[in-house]
């Protein structure tokens, strides 16, 4: 038979009333005999669905119970950093500002002693032979020697201001790199 006659044979079988009927009874028994399985299927579905809501709801309350816990402590962290950071800035302010009184002291010490150092130089080539008693001697020695534990002293104090410059300066290239050691002003 061709597509054709088959259709028309299905149209005029649906438009037959004994058909119809058979096709309801069919319905029927097809409903009465799978509505228990139907029904079980759908109350699995449900409780299924119910608790995967439940487990889902759960899952999303531990998230976002972990996601506040971490950004409450992200903040704690924060804020610590910034006390940190203000007070690393407090102190590299201080070593400026001390760092200016050193300098201070450098350029108002730099010319005694080179005058000192003039002096020194001064006295150790004189070969001129003053006549003194042994007293005088003896403290004229003394006081020599003073002066050159002083200059000694100034040296030292120098180099540990130059090694402290160089510090200083290490700790601004670090902290500002790029900048020459000097923030920028916000």
């Amino acid at each position: 038979m061709s597509g054709g006659g088959l259709r028309r044979i299905a149209g005029a079988v649906r438009q037959n009333g004994a058909w119809n009927r058979v096709q309801q009874k069919l319905d029927h028994v097809v409903a009465v005999r799978t509505e228990p399985s139907l029904g079980e299927v759908r109350e699995r579905v449900d409780r299924t669905g119910e608790d995967l809501r439940a487990e889902l709801r759960g899952a999303v309350d531990d998230l976002r119970r972990h996601v506040d816990e971490r950004s409450d402590h992200l903040a704690g962290d924060i804020r610590r950093l910034d006390d940190d950071l203000r007070r690393l800035s407090d102190a590299v302010q201080g070593l400026r500002d001390q760092c200016g009184e050193v300098r201070f002291d450098l350029d108002r010490l730099g010319p005694h002693v080179a005058s000192l150092e003039v002096r020194i130089a001064d006295g150790e080539r004189s070969g001129v032979n003053l006549e003194s008693d042994a007293a005088e001697t003896a403290e004229s020695r003394r006081l020599l020697d003073e002066v050159s534990r002083e200059h000694e002293r100034i040296r030292v104090r120098f180099s540990g201001l130059a090694l402290y410059e160089e510090r200083l300066r290490k700790l601004e290239e670090a902290r500002w790199p790029g900048s020459s050691g000097h923030p920028t002003a916000p």
